[in-house]
């Protein structure tokens, strides 16, 4: 079977190390993965799938260190996994079989293949632009892009969801900023009065639990003893705290 590595060119000499040798071959077959134009730094996940390519390691290693390994590595461009408990880490991939308890991960989608239990989600998002209308769609691919480092898609899409006036991703984005559920990794600085306002919005609309996150949230602005104390320091209590809602 001719393979070729990632990123080389037809006719292009390569060189990698196998076992500390140092080896010369010739890339000469069509590039295996999908031209997606995604440059993937996670890798994407093929249960039950082997490879078949030129591997550069073999080792007894447990599933989550073969995949540390792989990532650490730029020349890996996939490891395969099997039920015995041997690694394979590849630097060039041909193709890929269903092969039952072994399990596959790629630094690129392959193409004609079955879709990764991780697909890319660029492409989700930009599908989603055009289908989900009222944003739970999109809130969902927010929550996954977050839990995969994706902070930019994470954040388009759950901006979006709300300009499609979606109330769930209102509420959330509001508990990033506030102090007491504040998410350091996905908005700058924690603002009470960004956060109170949109839980002052959503409770006018009846959303129970924008009005219950309010109250509690003006009770604890008002409680000196708060641990809390410095974030509402320039809280607005008598716009959020006062009035028809009277929390």
């Amino acid at each position: 079977m001719r393979v070729i590595n990632v990123g080389a060119k037809r006719g292009f000499v390569s060189w990698y190390v196998s076992a500390g040798i140092a080896t010369l071959w010739l890339a000469v077959t069509p590039f295996a993965f999908a031209q997606d134009g995604t440059t993937a730094a996670e890798l994407f996940n093929y249960p039950n799938t082997a490879i078949n390519g030129i591997n550069s390691a073999e080792l007894p290693k447990p599933l989550e260190e073969c995949r540390k390994i792989c990532a650490a590595r730029t020349g890996c461009v996939g490891f395969d996994y099997s039920e015995k408990g041997v690694c394979r880490i590849f630097a060039s991939i041909g193709s890929v079989r269903e092969a039952p308890g072994s399990t596959s991960e790629t630094r690129a989608v392959v193409a004609g293949f079955r879709d990764p239990t991780n697909p890319p989600l660029e492409g989700l998002f930009e599908k989603l632009k055009q289908s989900d209308h009222d944003g739970d769609e999109l809130l969902d691919l927010s929550r996954k892009a977050f839990d995969r480092g994706k902070r930019d898609i994470g954040n388009q899409a759950i901006q979006l969801s709300m300009q499609r006036g979606n109330t769930d991703a209102k509420l959330e984005v509001a508990q990033w900023y506030d102090p007491r559920t504040f998410a350091a990794d996905r908005v700058p600085s924690m603002d009470a009065n960004k956060a109170a306002r949109s839980y002052f919005e959503l409770a006018l609309e009846g959303n129970s639990k924008a009005v219950t996150l309010l109250t509690s949230m003006c009770q604890e602005a008002s409680n000196t003893g708060s641990i809390y104390t410095n974030a509402f320091e320039s809280f607005l209590g008598s716009t959020y705290c006062e009035g028809s809602l009277n929390p």
